[in-house]
């Protein structure tokens, strides 16, 4: 902001012009770009370097943080409690039992993340419910974040008087066992996507090796029977489903006809001659082991609560949404993650469910993408018509609300909520102390390697 005192020394007019509206004690426009760059899921170290770059006067960075603590967060955390208000008081009107999938996710690759969130999504209306984020000094290590975010999140529906009917999560051990021991009326079911993809690593993996090359072209195949199997069995019939998995190796060696107690014939029709020679050698290596994959103990238990309905994929739509706003990469404060988190959440429920775009002359438009786990294949998707930022007019109108009532609003629950840092533990030492270790060993280092370029040593 420019303030501009003028005054004539003829008549003594006096004028003070200012570049910005004052809103309360803050500048309009200052207050504008702290917002913006937290709202769209911006770094502000990098927006406010660019400005410098083009020669164009902005905020420093502290002024962001300060806008940041005082007006930006509690915004968000005010418009995502008006949504979850909104949307528990018309699921308890309903009186229906909630469908939710839960994912987690972690804020940095491999087991030394920082942050875990857990999020849930509404199977039916495709909306992000809940997102919890928990630190890891909160719980043993980064491997039990995920359950701990689960646990907060099925308490946090359940104190809204709201009862889980189906839960859909991938195979996390943890998981499974907390809601075989505390949540019996829950159904839960496992996401295909999550059991197929490690399938196909081992099948692929087999068929590397001696003998074994004849698996090759059934990969794909194998892959979408596991998939066919809960999509063909609606009524979620466990023992139905798993028959119809054992016998594909019946199948793979052209054999259709079973002697299970349910499924007793392949439900397709007569196959042509070119996929009759696709057939396996009975009794051979590659049969075998494919077999003993199939058959596999964790795949028996696994195959019968595979969900014949819903699946998580929507959640994984979700996670690519956070990244937009909170990159792996960058490091975050407590509530500047959980405001990034909530944000996403926001932008997913507002877009998650976008339509098709169509052309001019009205025809649906198509994208045909190359993914690289497709290695020479293609998918086929359609185009969405453009995202909208409702939410982001609603957090403007939120922070210039509070900041013309001169409300400096500290949501207190959620900064005593907020864990200590990760380095509180450690003991700290004196700084001019380390220093003077620190010279002392890189000195020593140098003197060592002076002696061995004399060759003293």
């Amino acid at each position: 902001m420019i303030k501009i005192d003028q005054s004539c020394g003829m008549c003594g007019f006096r004028r003070t012009w200012d570049s910005q509206e004052m809103i309360g004690a803050i500048p309009s426009g200052n207050l504008s770009l702290s917002a913006i760059l937290l709202f769209l899921g911006l770094i502000p170290s990098k927006g406010l370097r660019f400005l410098d770059h083009m020669n164009v006067a902005a905020i420093a960075l502290s002024t962001f943080h300060l806008h940041q603590k005082y007006y930006l967060h509690p915004a968000v955390s005010t418009l995502w409690k008006e949504f979850q208000n909104n949307y528990f008081d018309q699921k308890t009107k309903q009186g229906d039992g909630l469908v939710l999938g839960g994912d987690g996710r972690a804020d940095t690759p491999g087991h030394s993340a920082k942050y875990g969130s857990y999020a849930m999504l509404d199977m039916d209306l495709m909306l992000v419910i809940d997102i919890q984020l928990v630190q890891s000094n909160e719980v043993r290590g980064s491997f039990h974040m995920e359950k701990e975010g689960f646990i907060r999140s099925v308490d946090f529906i359940e104190t809204k008087g709201l009862k889980i009917e189906k839960l859909v999560t991938d195979r996390h051990l943890q998981i499974q066992k907390h809601v075989r021991e505390n949540m019996p009326n829950t159904t839960h079911n496992y996401d295909v996507w999550h059991v197929a993809k490690g399938f196909k690593k081992k099948v692929t993996a087999m068929s590397k090796l001696k003998d074994c090359e004849s698996l090759q072209p059934w990969i794909k195949s194998l892959c979408n029977h596991l998939y066919w199997v809960p999509a063909s069995t609606p009524s979620g019939h466990g023992q139905l489903m798993l028959e119809k998995w054992q016998y594909v190796c019946n199948h793979v060696q052209n054999i259709h006809e079973h002697d299970g107690d349910i499924f007793q014939s392949c439900e397709h029709g007569p196959l042509d001659e070119q996929e009759r020679r696709k057939k396996m050698v009975r009794k051979s290596k590659a049969s075998v082991k494919l077999e003993e994959l199939v058959m596999f103990k964790q795949m028996q238990k696994d195959i019968p609560k595979l969900s014949p309905g819903v699946q998580t994929a929507s959640l994984e739509g979700f996670h690519s949404v956070i990244i937009q706003f909170a990159p792996k990469m960058f490091g975050f404060s407590y509530h500047g993650m959980l405001s990034r988190l909530r944000l996403a959440a926001l932008h997913y429920n507002e877009n998650g469910m976008r339509e098709q775009a169509f052309t001019k002359d009205g025809q649906p438009q198509y994208n045909i993408i190359y993914p690289k786990f497709k290695k020479d294949g293609y998918t086929v998707r359609e185009v969405k018509i453009g995202c909208t930022f409702g939410y982001v007019s609603k957090l403007m109108d939120i922070v210039f609300s509070n900041a013309r009532e001169s409300k400096i609003i500290q949501v207190e629950v959620e900064r005593m909520e907020a864990p200590p840092p990760l380095c509180s533990s450690f003991e700290k030492p004196d700084k001019a102390s380390a220093i003077l270790e620190m010279k002392s060993r890189y000195r020593q280092a140098e003197n060592v390697d002076e002696m061995n370029d004399d060759g003293c040593c």
